[in-house]
């Protein structure tokens, strides 16, 4: 038990310093639109290579088939493009200048994205727990993969909303983000025991679903938002896809 806590610890210190490390950063337009394709590069990369065959491999492993998997995504999808034209359609921006509608368009953004990682952050805590209640030695090999990819993750989230041109909502949001993944571990390992239901892959599938929606219609377009940076903003999406690639070979989740 101690170790499992220290390690929940651990994962938050992580978290929040991968959260406010954006913060410090000489915040330029330029700057912050490299960083968002750096982010969209991530966001690219743990949709294909981390949720889409978590959902596949758990929904299989639980006895559900393909299809079921696919209509889940599309209902994240689907249920993420509501939420996304409520919030452009009943938040209205301040006024109908160029850099209102900026600032609008960025924080419809940054909560889309919290939305759908917010999910994702829930089912790693679950997992989280699931694999010390197996045993120590399952349970390090879990944080060690949570701790390289909740870094890239927590960053690449915390530009989205520096973007918005909050400094103060920013921190409030990626507080609540950072503490998501180790209070859901704790509430599964104490309260729940750490026992994967038998939806938790097509819960990994909606998360799916919202995030495709996030990743294709927000960040990718966001990337590539000014065009004068279009190379540079391809090159840094390619160098955060790289890194995807590397912590899911390195990490192993490509063998589950």
């Amino acid at each position: 038990m101690a170790s499992f806590l220290i390690c929940t610890v651990i994962l938050l210190v992580i978290s929040v310093v991968a959260a406010y490390l954006p913060m410090s950063i000489r915040t330029t337009d330029k700057n912050m639109h490299l960083m968002i394709a750096f982010s969209a590069g991530v966001f690219i990369g743990i949709l294909f290579l981390i949720l889409l065959p978590e959902a596949f491999h758990e929904s299989l492993s639980s006895g559900y088939d393909e299809m079921d998997v696919m209509y889940l995504v599309l209902a994240g999808f689907l249920v993420m493009f509501v939420v996304d034209f409520l919030l452009k359609h009943y938040r209205k921006s301040e006024c109908d200048c160029k850099e209102c509608q900026d600032h609008h368009s960025h924080e419809v953004t940054s909560l889309s994205a919290f939305i759908g990682l917010s999910v994702h952050g829930c089912l790693d805590g679950l997992a989280l727990a699931a694999a010390f209640l197996i045993g120590e030695t399952a349970g390090f090999m879990v944080l060690a993969a949570l701790c390289i990819h909740k870094g890239v993750e927590v960053f690449s989230l915390s530009s989205t909303f520096l973007l918005a041109g909050n400094r103060k909502r920013a921190r409030t949001y990626m507080t609540a983000f950072c503490l998501i993944t180790p209070v859901t571990a704790l509430i599964s390992y104490f309260i729940i025991g750490g026992v994967e239901s038998d939806i938790t892959g097509l819960a990994f599938a909606l998360s799916a679903g919202v995030f495709m929606f996030v990743t294709m219609l927000h960040m990718i377009p966001e990337a590539f938002h000014r065009k004068k940076l279009n190379m540079r903003s391809l090159a840094f999406l390619l160098i955060g896809l790289l890194i995807v690639i590397c912590v899911v070979l390195l990490t192993g989740q490509h063998a589950h």
